[in-house]
């Protein structure tokens, strides 16, 4: 049996919705800018193509561990949204939805290559962040859905970064047949806070080559010489990633200088360090700073500290305060930096002086060869170096120790 839906043309954006109902072409390309409302859209399209039909849909990822937190998870919000949570089958541990109608939405991490094998009959698959996805899996998947079945669809959505990717020549320059490509970006989506439109613009200003690529979505390339590349502005709601992730907050004093105060939660399992609140101001004095931190509900949280400030650290503890000194010794900034360039960072857009710093936080050129050094501005790397301190006793912890090599007996 299948669901009956009666839904309003106001709950979709404008310019997905004559793709929302329309399944006509084998290959459907989204690509576009950041909160552009891609991947809303389609979960949209697939939970009403299971009510009207009978189908299999895989929605996949190149790595299985990140589609709970995303692509399940907006499943399960729009479902709720619509009132078919109790209409549907909802199986948290396989993250499978099972419709009346025989219909089912399985998710696929496609990191685990015996389970694409074993899966058959899917109608449509989904790859979200196709460009993670090697060539050589989407080909396959291709190949799999050569049944004579009417209206098989692959969905691919990404958002674009380098025209030197086997996507760009598969899309751009000499595509498949029977398919169409959808360019998305967050002017397209009437939903998003102002908040976000407010940090967009602010971004084409002070950073158009990055705006460029990451929020109006045009293929591009990093902007040369920055040291961290790897984050994005999003909205999302901190109390309810509280439940599950840890907190973590680093401060950077400056009593001349600037001082910042850095609250982030962490996803280990994803890599991904959401920053979420700050504090960002000159000429501090240490009373100053330990209200912030009360202010900013850090008064039963470890907050790591530049171990060089144990005055400072002292002060902290005598107020009641849970300061710690952040590990610290030879290579420690750049294995702070690594860790930081080894995840994933999205900021909220109330961060702005943190924004700001990524924008501009970058490495120096040598006078003498042109060439960049590992020596990196200062003037935009007192949130940064909060962020840093936060997660010191992991990549102190973990980052490699140099061995002599006699003591390996080679």
């Amino acid at each position: 049996m299948n669901v009956q839906l009666n839904l309003n043309k106001k709950i979709f954006t404008p310019k997905a919705y004559p793709y929302i109902f329309n399944y006509s072409h084998r290959w459907e390309f989204w690509y576009g800018g950041a909160a552009s409302s891609k991947s809303y859209s389609i979960t949209q399209k697939l939970i009403i193509r299971a009510c009207r039909e009978k189908i299999t849909i895989a929605v996949c990822r190149r790595y299985g561990s990140t589609l709970r937190n995303s692509c399940f998870s907006l499943f399960k919000e729009i479902l709720a949204k619509w009132k078919l949570t109790s209409y549907v089958k909802i199986k948290e541990t396989d993250m499978s939805i099972e419709f009346p109608n025989g219909s089912k939405i399985i998710h696929l991490g496609l990191d685990d290559e015996q389970k694409l094998l074993s899966i058959n009959n899917v109608g449509c698959f989904w790859i979200e962040e196709a460009f993670e996805v090697p060539k050589e899996i989407v080909e396959q998947i291709n190949l799999r859905m050569r049944a004579k079945n009417e209206n098989q669809q692959i969905i691919m959505s990404w958002n674009p970064i380098s025209k030197n990717s086997w996507i760009y020549d598969f899309v751009e320059v000499n595509p498949p047949k029977d398919s169409i490509k959808l360019h998305f970006t967050f002017k397209d989506n009437p939903f998003i806070s102002q908040s976000y439109i407010d940090a967009m613009e602010d971004m084409r200003v002070r950073n158009p080559a990055k705006a460029r690529v990451y929020y109006y979505g045009e293929y591009g390339v990093n902007p040369e010489g920055l040291v961290l590349t790897n984050w994005r502005v999003e909205d999302f709601n901190e109390m309810e990633l509280a439940r599950t992730l840890e907190r973590r907050a680093g401060m950077d004093i400056g009593f001349v200088d600037k001082s910042a105060i850095i609250d982030t939660l962490y996803d280990r399992e994803n890599k991904t360090i959401y920053v979420f609140n700050e504090f960002y101001k000159s000429g501090c004095q240490l009373g100053e700073l330990a209200g912030a931190i009360r202010d900013m509900g850090l008064a039963k949280t470890k907050v790591f500290v530049d171990s060089a400030e144990a005055r400072s650290i002292d002060y902290f503890r005598q107020e009641g305060l849970r300061a710690e000194a952040c590990k610290k010794g030879a290579g420690s900034v750049k294995a702070g930096l690594m860790f930081l360039q080894d995840n994933l960072i999205v900021v909220s857009p109330k961060c702005k002086n943190f924004i700001t710093e990524l924008e501009n936080f970058s490495y120096i050129k040598s006078k003498q060869t042109g060439e960049y050094t590992d020596n990196t501005t200062h003037e935009w790397s007192h949130a940064i170096d909060a962020c840093r301190y936060g997660y010191s006793d992991i990549y102190t912890n973990t980052r490699l120790k140099t061995v002599n090599k006699a003591s390996l007996g080679i």
